[in-house]
């Protein structure tokens, strides 16, 4: 009898142990695995014609420097990942009234690797087209928007391409042409076009179904 009950202990015990392994290399797996998005945020613009220090003619109209100089921000917070980004496709607007914009033109950042836990600056510029200086209620808007594809390097491998684009609205000083934010303004993850000037960014809604469809389980039960 008691070596039945011995028996039946050893094969409780060697089960549990396989289930703990198995659990923690699961565990072990998935966060090897799990990845953060990079993040993009517009860190500079400059709009020469809009900075009437330059040209002291008050009539913007007549302005006809249209280039628009911009730095972008590309932030990789995995600690382990890199991440190999295909071109950053940029496309730039201006806000022609509350509810509509006008193209101004496009500008690539060239395809590049970025290690794990660093930032990368991206200088460029874009020959804009029609006029840049029109303000909307006495402000100026412009819309950033982008898209581009990643893969994330995993030790010796990478993963397949993952899709990312984003935007946002950046007021532009009137007089100055630089943002009037001076932080880096984020060009939200996968959000939607937003065509209203200072209105939020409205996001997707994929990234919280995990947590809802946990809840309704932990509900049921």
């Amino acid at each position: 009898m008691a070596a039945a009950t011995t028996s039946s202990d050893s094969c409780c015990t060697r089960c549990l142990s396989f289930l703990i392994t198995i659990g923690l290399t699961a565990l072990f797996l998935w966060l090897s695995l799990r990845v953060d998005e990079p993040r993009l945020y517009l860190d500079y613009i400059y709009v020469p014609s809009l900075n009437k220090t330059l040209n002291p003619n008050p009539n913007p109209q007549t302005h006809t420097n249209n280039t628009i100089f911009f730095t972008v921000k590309l932030a990789n917070n995995n600690k382990d990942k890199g991440i190999q980004y295909d071109n950053v496709s940029l496309s730039f607007s201006h806000f022609t009234s509350l509810n509509a914009t006008r193209a101004l033109g496009n500008a690539t950042v060239k395809s590049f690797y970025q290690g794990h836990q660093k930032n990368a600056f991206k200088k460029g510029y874009l020959n804009a087209t029609g006029n840049l200086t029109t303000p909307v209620n006495g402000r100026v808007f412009y819309r950033v928007d982008f898209t581009t594809a990643v893969k994330y390097k995993i030790l010796f491998w990478y993963t397949k391409r993952h899709r990312l684009w984003g935007g946002a609205n950046v007021e532009i000083e009137a007089s100055l042409g630089t943002k009037v934010n001076r932080k880096g303004i984020r060009l939200g993850g996968n959000s939607l076009a937003v065509i209203e000037s200072g209105a939020p960014l409205i996001r997707r809604g994929y990234p919280a179904l995990p947590c809802v469809a946990v809840f309704l389980i932990l509900y049921a039960f």
